[in-house]
């Protein structure tokens, strides 16, 4: 996800009869986000501060997932943008799965960036981009926090049962 000072305006209250008024800012500072969500158990990895979104950054993402949960087959479910394509990204015990174009409704993470946004919404950052990433990595904090919010929020029914089925398939299987 990317993150940065350009204004993020969003719908508000006000008084009834009053205009809303929100600041803008237009400045083209932005930074970048990286998160890996288990729809399942709510668990999140999350690396944040880059200024780029490229193929290096990415492989430093996986890389830093991989060393966070060594022992696990990760899946690793995404869209197709042009970092993602790479096959220098193919990691054993790593699957990597790309979504159909113009698909975001399918990816679990979108719906966490969204609260992200949410946080940064109708805001301005005089301070700079510092400023901004102190409230980012807050809301990651909270939210990360909340597992069972994050399966909630991530796991979406053709998720699940897709999980279920594999399980169950695992248990007949032994």
């Amino acid at each position: 996800m990317r993150y940065g000072l350009m204004s993020n305006v969003r719908r508000s209250w006000s008084l009834k009869g009053e205009r809303t008024v929100v600041g803008n800012q237009q400045e083209f500072a932005n930074r970048y986000l990286y998160t890996a969500i288990d729809p399942i158990n709510g668990e999140s990895f999350h690396l944040m501060g880059f200024d780029d979104a490229a193929t290096l950054q990415t492989h430093a993402f996986l890389g830093a997932l991989q060393k966070q949960f060594p022992d696990d087959h990760i899946i690793v479910v995404w869209d197709r943008a042009p970092f993602h394509k790479p096959k220098s990204l193919q990691r054993t015990n790593m699957t990597l799965i790309s979504l159909p174009s113009y698909s975001p409704q399918l990816n679990p993470v979108e719906r966490f960036f969204g609260e992200m946004r949410k946080a940064t919404a109708n805001r301005i950052f005089k301070e700079g981009i510092e400023a901004l990433e102190i409230v980012v990595e807050k809301t990651v904090c909270d939210l990360s926090n909340d597992q069972e919010s994050l399966k909630t929020l991530t796991g979406y029914p053709w998720i699940q049962e897709q999980w279920n089925a594999i399980s169950e398939w695992m248990t007949i299987r032994k």
